[in-house]
């Protein structure tokens, strides 16, 4: 089912702007930025009636974002109210199946620190009731969480964590200041020095906090895990030439089972039998999206390093990608399957952010949304029927910009 107009406008950001009648507009002005509110990382509950979201103010005070969690219904019938306060500063709310919870990531402290004052708490998985409560941290993973996706069926989430050598230093030890590199990149600008720690895929147990590593390799980083519709495998995305840190950039999509390998063959610098490579070209491929029935994987690929991405579809047990549209001259982002098969995404285009869908049984590309604005970081309901996004908006002239959370059908 193809998703019409806007039929919904959720809130919208606090600006000194948007006080003013429409013959005293002027420009922003970079006072103006410290009141801005800006909202990020739209989520719809399984059902479509609610929607979750990120607000971050700026504070002035400690010269940082701060972060907070919002619910509102998707209908517009009452105000749209805190789920996890600024206190967590908490990040990327994602709903259970069952639309009873919420889990988010969030550095908070239990308490259980206070033996290694000198440590900061490392972000973790936590859970709150969709109807509020207070949240329950779920895992306690030694280097902290990220990227998290809950299972289909609800029992355990797929996270990433870095983990390296120098995670079994024994405790106590003085460490050199010596730095041994084998690899060309060795730093980076805000970054600094690279530790020997790499991505890398765990499982956590919702119900036990449990957590166990499932993909391994001192030489590459694994990203983007998304779980299978069934729960039994889950995509990633991963350049295991061993080339990744000396200038390579040939990322592949790979699927492996969600209960991970037997043997741990990948840990000694070789890729597990049980790990299916999807993608296969010589340049980079990355957001695999599984399709709505399981048997097949979309991604964006490129046949060279510097060639130009294109969209493709290949088999989820590996095989042959082919193009749902002969040629595309966009670059795809957030891409996503809708639940009548469509594949949507949003691009930027002729200056603007716009969002296109994909009909791969007809080969055909259109356009969902047009004009002056960009629509960012659209999420589709489980149902298909629904999409949240952020939408900024130019005002004319003085080229102010608004974001508006919207509800699409």
């Amino acid at each position: 089912m193809r998703l019409s107009r806007l039929t919904l406008l959720l809130g919208l950001t606090a600006s000194p702007l948007l006080a003013q009648s429409p013959t005293a507009k002027r420009g922003i002005t970079a006072e103006d930025y410290f009141s801005f509110e800006l909202v990020s990382d739209p989520r719809i509950s399984p059902d479509g009636s609610h929607v979750v979201y990120v607000v971050s103010r700026v504070d002035r005070a400690q010269n940082r974002r701060v972060p907070s969690i919002w619910m509102a219904p998707t209908d517009g019938s009452s105000p749209a109210k805190v789920v996890v306060e600024e206190s967590w500063s908490p990040s990327a709310p994602r709903w259970s199946p069952d639309g009873a919870t919420i889990a988010f990531i969030s550095s908070h402290s239990t308490g259980d620190t206070a033996a290694k004052p000198r440590v900061a708490p490392r972000p973790q998985l936590w859970l709150v009731a969709a109807s509020g409560g207070t949240p329950k941290r779920v895992s306690n993973v030694v280097n902290g969480v990220s990227n998290c996706s809950i299972a289909p069926k609800g029992q355990a989430a797929v996270c990433l964590s870095r983990t390296g050598p120098s995670d079994k230093w024994p405790a106590g030890k003085e460490r050199s200041d010596v730095r041994h590199y084998s690899h060309l990149s060795y730093k980076f600008n805000d970054n600094g020095w690279y530790d020997d720690r790499r991505s890398h895929l765990w499982t956590v147990d919702l119900a036990s906090g449990d957590a166990a590593q499932i993909t391994f390799g001192d030489d590459w980083n694994d990203t983007d895990p998304q779980w299978s519709p069934n729960g039994q495998r889950i995509a990633f995305v991963s350049d295991r030439t061993g080339k990744e840190f000396d200038g390579g950039r040939n990322s592949d999509v790979w699927t492996i089972p969600s209960t991970g390998c037997r043997s741990q063959q990948a840990s000694s610098g070789q890729t597990d039998s049980c790990i299916t490579k999807i993608s296969s070209a010589a340049g980079p491929d990355n957001q695999p999206r599984w399709s709505p029935d399981g048997n097949s994987i979309a991604f964006i690929t490129a046949a060279a390093e510097e060639a130009p991405p294109q969209l493709v579809i290949a088999p989820a047990n590996g095989g042959a990608a082919t193009a749902p549209v002969p040629t595309l001259d966009l670059i795809p982002t957030d891409l996503q399957w809708a639940a009548d098969g469509a594949l949507y995404f949003d691009t930027g285009v002729k200056g603007e952010f716009q969002m296109f869908r994909i009909d791969p049984s007809a080969h055909r590309l259109s356009q969902v949304t047009t004009g002056s604005r960009a629509v960012r970081s659209p999420n589709i309901a489980a149902s298909g029927r629904r999409l949240a996004g952020r939408q900024e908006v130019s005002d004319g002239a003085e080229h102010s910009r608004r974001s508006r959370w919207s509800i699409r059908r």
